[in-house]
């Protein structure tokens, strides 16, 4: 939100006679430190010939740090021929502020002359952030669909399958056991596939990565159609524009698909500076651009078992998506006084508290919420996508070799140990008799039991059993908080 105080020598001390105009500014910050954007009133629905000013400038390190743009008229429009020079500083939070928005304020100056208004006139100016628009917002997923998977069913059973096989290799025989007491070890008892063993590209995990998500994948859009998949790894846009059809509502994330901002995880400079790095755009032609060139690549696709290659785009090009279009997340307590706030870890991994089955908590850094945001349809649906296109390369290279099949309704293929390996991929325990829950989506015989998953994620990461662990409504006493923004970050360079 900006506002300009028209404080003319006759006006001043005279509050009655202030003149403001508000109306949008839109900054684009480069990484050398460049900014542009747009400067206008924005209508409901934009029809494409509206005036506004285009900015172009530059941010300056200092304290507090320095802001100065150029603003010119839309050529054509009323605003024709304008041209304004601003100056303004970021104003320092409150060091008790509980909610703090980002402020820049200063002045402008009229530059040259436009109608009956003199050049050199002097303004004093203040811009407010706005809050990020969330997908959840903009491109919401149907009412099934996030009934569905905000549920405490499909929450914990997509944190604790994640966690059982993400965890496997490093947990001790003692909690192994009690994983395996539980029915949900990874996989086969005593034949566990561990998703970052040593043996991680050859023993099949990659294929349970793949074959759970194309089935969620699956569901969500019989329900939701409009749950699509990126054709490509989204390039940089300009997250607002006046263009015929864009619509106030939408404006800062017209698509979608824009980057919410960074943020400072405490006491971890690290993944501070991955978070910042991520969202570069040298970052995304660097890294992004080289593995999605790398997976669509049928040569490649060619070489490579499906498991090798779910495994390796999991832990490279899809964990760095996950994290480069994650909001910082926020405590979805219904308690006004502590709704909204930072939670710059996200939750912690055994707070069962029922807060967190707001729909609100999509946090994209935690498998416990990143089902529940659309953005994770869309990268998970080029992922999905990434099947096929190995499929197709492996008809080209080995005609007739790979074989398809359905497994519990999903497409997939037949194991022949040398390029699929796995005969029936995990999910998860199942009842092997008749489904104990009915929760749609192909898991009518998955046991959903939310207590048992519980206990299993209690085990995965809490202190070393010494009995069954005790479930309280908030969770158990918890050994660890980690920062959940690192879960996505084991990468294969």
């Amino acid at each position: 939100m900006y506002r300009s105080l028209f404080n003319e020598p006759e006006t001043i001390g005279d509050f009655n006679r202030l003149e403001v105009w508000e109306a949008e500014l839109s900054l684009e910050l480069t990484e050398d430190n460049r900014i542009y954007g747009f400067l206008g009133e924005r209508p409901e629905e934009a029809k494409g010939d509206e005036p506004y000013l285009t900015v172009d400038g530059r941010v300056e390190d200092g304290d507090p740090i320095r802001v100065s743009w150029r603003a010119k008229g839309k050529p054509g429009s009323e605003y024709d021929g304008w041209i304004y020079d601003y100056v303004g500083y970021l104003v320092p939070a409150w060091a008790d502020a509980t909610r703090p928005r980002a402020v820049i304020a200063g002045t402008v100056t009229r530059t040259v002359a436009h109608g009956k208004a003199p050049a050199g006139s002097v303004f004093s100016f203040y811009a407010v952030k706005k809050d990020f628009l969330e997908p959840r917002i903009c491109i919401p997923l149907a009412k099934p669909v996030i009934d569905m998977m905000a549920s405490a069913e499909h929450r914990h059973h997509h944190a604790l399958w994640h966690g059982s096989r993400d965890e496997w290799a490093g947990l001790s025989a003692k909690k192994r056991a009690a994983l395996q007491s539980l029915g949900w070890q990874p996989g086969p008892k005593d034949s566990e596939r561990a998703s970052l063993g040593p043996d991680r590209l050859t023993n099949g995990s990659g294929e349970d990565f793949l074959f759970m998500h194309r089935r969620m994948v699956g569901t969500v859009r019989a329900l939701d159609p409009s749950a699509r998949s990126w054709s490509r790894v989204p390039q940089p846009t300009f997250p607002v524009s006046f263009d015929a059809g864009t619509k106030a509502t939408s404006a800062g994330n017209v698509d979608g698909n824009a980057l919410p901002n960074a943020w400072v995880v405490p006491g971890d400079p690290n993944t501070t500076a991955w978070l910042v790095e991520l969202r570069k755009t040298s970052t995304l032609y660097s890294r992004f651009t080289a593995w999605e060139t790398l997976y669509t690549d049928p040569r490649y696709l060619a070489t490579v078992s499906l498991a090798e290659l779910g495994s390796r785009i999991e832990f490279t090009i899809h964990n760095w998506m996950h994290m480069r279009w994650a909001s910082m997340p926020r405590d979805p307590n219904p308690d006004p006084a502590e709704h909204g706030l930072p939670v710059p870890v996200g939750r912690p991994p055994l707070d069962f508290d029922s807060k967190w089955l707001s729909p609100e908590y999509d946090y994209l850094g935690e498998t416990f919420s990143s089902h529940v945001n659309p953005i994770f349809w869309r990268l998970h649906g080029w992922v999905d996508d990434r099947i096929e296109d190995w499929f197709r390369a492996q008809e080209g290279a080995r005609p007739g070799v790979i074989k398809r099949m359905q497994i519990d309704g999903v497409d997939w293929f037949e194991a022949d140990k040398r390029w699929v390996l796995v005969d029936e991929p995990w999910e998860g325990p199942r009842d092997l008799h008749h489904g104990h829950a009915e929760h749609g989506g192909g898991h009518e015989d998955l046991l959903l039991d939310v207590p048992t998953m519980q206990k299993a994620l209690s085990v995965i990461y809490g202190p070393e059993p010494r009995t069954e662990p005790e479930i309280t409504a908030a969770g158990p006493a918890m050994a660890s908080s980690r920062a959940t923004a690192t879960w996505f970050k084991r990468v294969e360079d």
